[in-house]
């Protein structure tokens, strides 16, 4: 019997040919991936990194379509998640997913297992993980995934960089220094 996390899953793997990223599919099996965000959803890092050293291709690039009364928001930014981001989430990654859900300690595990060309995967209107992660201030994240190479200046579909989420001295700050060592 699936908890109502796991019912929010089931059905809702992405399959065929992903959108995000022309040509990479997703063949993975729905059992797999359900466990995957169920360790996400509850912060098992032992388990979410176990799985990543067995199926790391197949659940760094696995998404799921959350239900929208599941995946909320933080209060504080959802009217600039809405108008910044768009209020269409679409498919996530884990990546994605963690980093909404606040699961920082985790996103780290999978961002470390994340491809380089899977780094700036995208959602909903063209959001990149490095977007979600501006908007929510998390700039432990922030900083990783700019290290990874998240790229700094791409734009959502609504015309927003990730300088755009966020008015926060420190986040802006280390944007700067990403910008600055992609100048280099």
């Amino acid at each position: 019997m699936l908890n109502a996390f796991g019912q929010m899953l089931t059905g809702r793997t992405e399959r065929g040919e992903s959108p995000e990223r022309p040509g990479a599919t997703s063949e993975v099996p729905e059992k797999l991936v359900q466990e995957f965000f169920n360790a996400i959803q509850n912060q098992d890092t032992d388990k979410v990194r176990q799985l990543l050293v067995v199926h790391k291709t197949d659940l760094t690039r696995a998404t799921f379509k959350p239900d929208p009364q599941s995946v909320r928001f933080p209060a504080e930014v959802e009217r600039d998640a809405y108008t910044l981001l768009g209020a269409y989430l679409g498919p996530l990654t884990g990546l994605q997913f963690s980093i909404l859900t606040g699961c920082d300690g985790v996103a780290k595990d999978i961002l470390d297992s994340t491809f380089e060309q899977d780094v700036d995967a995208t959602f909903g209107n063209g959001n990149t993980a490095l977007h979600l992660a501006v908007l929510l201030g998390a700039s432990l994240m922030v900083s990783a995934l700019i290290e990874r190479g998240a790229d700094i200046n791409l734009k959502n579909k609504r015309g927003y960089s990730v300088v755009d989420m966020s008015d926060n001295p420190d986040i802006l700050k280390l944007l700067q220094s990403g910008t600055a060592q992609d100048d280099e």
